[in-house]
């Protein structure tokens, strides 16, 4: 349950009948009135993006080796002298130079043929899935949401997760912030800002001086979040006109101010290529490559690096075989992407096999997703992962 702007400004009208349900952060202020963390300021902090529409992971890192590959896609095969070349076999997918670095000098792990039983071909469904990690019934809970919750219980002070996708599944079952760059009130409007704190002025009465010390807060909150996106200071270019680049950019300037939130999620649409997929994938795979390692150096920039790990995924992959179209259509087992100074680079899991494939012509996973999730869980989040995603074989890519 996200909480911006218009639900701050609802919970400012709750009256003091509801002040006995109302949860203990909103009377102490999100961020204003916190305790001093302390050893907390070294927390870990998770970054999850999603690569939206499904991207096809075969033309990512690329078998063009694979007789099998060049066949199914003879619109669509990469060449390897097109790739960057990992082996004889394989290759990444030449948009791909920053995160080629980082794999080479053991930054960044590749977790291949990630999937879950079951596997369902509609957005919507399969987005679920990933988010809540629950594939064999639909789940009101996020698997971010439930850690979260494990960890800090129903009386956290304090947002430890923000979203600058909206409501995502992933979070729900904790409250969260969403669009932090839209935490503003009436700024461009003088009169309207002034307007607002006069409105929330004791005048004495009990019911009243409530919502006014709710509201007070509130405003105080954005303030916080404001001056922290303000304040923030860098010397690295990110890709212009890129509301993803941005996106990252402002993580940076929520985790250098420390206000709170311990997990984030943004994302990068676009990946749905059922036609121009190469020249459609190129751009979105460049934009990817280049916001991480901008967002990379900035963490680097600020001395933030060793405290953040970045994970990508996408709601699935694409079919094996091209179209006909120029594009691929819905598949299912992809690959991962996990980011950081702490990780330990590599490739992981068993490479997917073109000619085993599932009943309906499909990629197989050999990696449940819910073994990634619980591996960044117990590594890296540092919290028991079975309540949350259940009992799986560990991953070491951190």
């Amino acid at each position: 349950m996200p909480i911006d702007r218009r639900t701050l400004i609802q919970r400012s009208c709750l009256t003091a009948a509801s002040f006995a349900a109302f949860p203990r952060w909103a009377a102490a202020g999100l961020f204003r009135e916190r305790p001093q963390r302390g050893a907390a300021d070294a927390d870990t902090v998770l970054v999850v993006i999603q690569m939206n529409g499904g991207n096809d992971g075969l033309n990512t890192l690329v078998p063009f080796a694979d007789p099998a590959y060049r066949t199914a896609r003879p619109l669509l095969a990469l060449p390897g002298s097109e790739t960057l070349r990992l082996d004889a076999k394989s290759g990444l997918h030449p948009s791909l130079a920053s995160l080629y670095r980082y794999l080479s000098s053991g930054q960044l792990a590749i977790i291949r043929s990630v999937g879950y039983p079951g596997p369902d071909m509609s957005h919507f469904r399969s987005d679920d899935i990933w988010e809540s990690a629950v594939p064999d019934r639909v789940e009101a809970t996020g698997w971010l949401g439930r850690a979260l919750k494990q960890i800090y219980g129903e009386d956290s002070e304090q947002l430890r997760g923000a979203s600058f996708s909206g409501d995502v599944t992933a979070f729900h079952d904790v409250p969260v912030m969403s669009d932090p760059g839209s935490f503003r009130y009436y700024q461009d409007d003088p009169a309207l800002a002034a307007a607002l704190p006069a409105m929330l002025t004791p005048t004495g009465q009990p019911n009243r001086a409530y919502v006014g010390h709710i509201g007070e807060l509130a405003v105080a909150d954005v303030g916080v979040v404001q001056q922290a996106l303000a304040q923030y200071t860098s010397s690295v270019v990110y890709p212009p006109d890129s509301g993803f680049a941005g996106s990252l950019q402002q993580i940076v300037a929520l985790i250098a101010a420390d206000v709170g939130p311990r997990i984030f999620f943004t994302g990068q649409g676009g990946y749905d290529t059922h036609s121009n997929q190469l020249g459609d994938q190129a751009k979105l795979l460049a934009e990817l490559d280049q916001s991480l390692d901008a967002f990379y150096r900035d963490l680097v920039a600020h001395g933030l690096d060793r405290r953040v790990v970045v994970m990508t995924y996408s709601e699935f992959g694409r079919r094996v075989e091209d179209n006909g179209s120029g594009g691929t259509d819905h598949g299912t087992a992809n690959l991962m992407f996990v980011l950081g100074t702490p990780v330990r680079g590599g490739l992981y899991g068993s490479p997917p096999s073109l000619k085993d494939l599932d009943p309906d012509g499909n990629l197989k996973f050999t990696t449940d997703l819910r073994a990634v999730y619980g591996s960044i869980l117990a590594n890296w989040i540092d919290t028991d992962p079975k309540p949350v995603v259940g009992d799986f074989p560990a991953l070491s890519f951190v």
